[in-house]
């Protein structure tokens, strides 16, 4: 009576391999502290870096923060006090700008 009620699907989908993680975002170039948390660099250059993840709200876009810097850029070791502006906060991560000069 209801025969479109029964409708089976013999088509299978493929299985999907399982990925452990991104490698690109399990690569930290150093750590940046602000205030009492400790956060991943995942990318770092001239002009300021990237944290990944970022899950706290301790800063928002736009607003200057001091934090202390221990990473490794262009074969050399950073370590020491800064201040950065935060430029933007998106995924869990936060883009910052130097705002003093390391290089």
């Amino acid at each position: 009576m209801f025969d479109f009620l029964k409708v089976k699907n013999d088509k299978k989908k493929p299985a999907r391999p399982k990925v452990m993680g991104n490698p690109a975002k399990a690569a930290s170039k150093g750590t940046v502290k602000i205030d009492k948390f400790v956060f991943n660099i995942r990318e770092i250059n001239d002009k300021g870096f990237i944290l990944d993840p970022y899950d706290r709200d301790i800063v928002v876009s736009g607003q200057r923060f001091r934090f202390e810097i221990n990473a490794n850029y262009d074969n050399k070791q950073i370590n020491g006090r800064a201040e950065a502006i935060v430029t933007k906060i998106v995924d869990n991560a936060l883009a910052a700008a130097f705002l003093t000069k390391f290089f």
